[in-house]
């Protein structure tokens, strides 16, 4: 921010609007400070006189002015900013004192990258569509600008990286398998039948948000349900026929709820787990009231069980 200090009958002649200023404001520097009017330009373009007296912070700065640090320093201006909280914009600045602007990164008409209109040339992949609504300070807050609707950087320190979080998390897509089991067609009573997940791989699945965080899905494990009204089997993540998940069934399917060329069978079923971070840029990040697990779909298969006819001979 530039600051221009005030010389000669310039400054003799703000002196007389900077005392009407303190006295509508009551301010009363100490007697002992000394105080003058600057120039500062409190946005660009945009320049108003200040009250800078020695003691305040940032203080007057050196004797000419110029590019010093000096006349109130680098701050932002300062305005109503309320609006943001009560209709859920996503981040808001001052782009004045007396003009407040929200902006929805997203807009509600847009949520979903899908919905977006194409990237013009040389838009960075970070940047989020948004629209930018901006007012003039209460009570009047009037409109003075809405849009147009554009891809915009979004500032880091506002991004509720939690939200993005759910966002990176719902992206996320579970694979299609199906239960299968080993004896094949049929299980039979006191022998082992095996488990797998036929159809999915071993592989992380991953998610990405609007702002670029991404939500890894790492396999965990494999959940059956035999469907006898046994406990669910907790077995390691299981995609291929082997012995890694099995149980041996105590009775026949007799009583089963479902049917397989109309002979009775259990409802088997089972679902896929994975544990879940979340990365920015490959580094993870900490993140609290996010989702720590991601489960697929309950996925069903009739089991046939039978029991093995023996015949004992005297």
């Amino acid at each position: 921010m530039l600051t221009r200090r005030l010389t000669g009958l310039l400054l003799a002649a703000v002196t007389v609007v900077g005392t009407m200023v303190i006295t509508a404001v009551h301010v009363t520097p100490a007697a002992a400070e000394e105080c003058v009017m600057e120039l500062v330009e409190i946005s660009p373009g945009v320049w108003d006189y200040v009250n800078v007296c020695d003691g305040d912070e940032g203080g007057g700065g050196d004797e000419g002015g110029g590019d010093d640090e000096g006349g109130g320093g680098d701050a932002e201006p300062e305005c109503y900013l309320g609006r943001e909280e009560i209709f859920n914009y996503d981040w808001s600045y001052c782009e004045s004192a007396e003009v407040s602007c929200y902006v929805y990164a997203p807009p509600p008409s847009a949520p979903d990258p899908e919905d977006w209109p194409e990237r013009p040339p040389g838009t960075s992949e970070d940047a989020i569509y948004s629209v930018t609504t901006c007012y003039t300070q209460p009570p009047e807050e009037e409109l003075v600008r809405y849009g147009p609707p554009e891809y915009l950087e979004p500032p880091e320190d506002v991004i509720n990286w939690e939200e993005e979080a759910i966002q990176a998390f719902g992206q996320l897509v579970a694979p299609d398998f199906q239960l299968a089991f080993n004896p094949p067609q049929r299980a039979y009573v006191t022998l082992d039948t095996w488990y797998w997940a036929e159809g999915a791989d071993a592989g992380e699945l991953t998610g990405t948000s609007a702002a670029g965080l991404v939500a890894i899905a790492t396999p965990e494990r494999l959940e059956v349900q035999p469907g006898d009204g046994s406990a669910t089997l907790t077995c390691p993540f299981t995609v291929e026929q082997s012995d890694a998940c099995t149980y041996v069934y105590p009775h026949a399917s007799v009583d089963g709820s479902v049917t397989v060329d109309g002979q009775p069978a259990y409802e088997g079923q089972a679902r896929l787990v994975y544990t879940v971070r979340f990365e920015l840029n490959g580094e993870v990040m900490e993140l609290d009231g996010v989702p720590a697990l991601f489960e697929t779909p309950w996925q069903a298969t009739p089991i046939p069980v039978a029991e093995i006819q023996a015949i004992v001979q005297e």
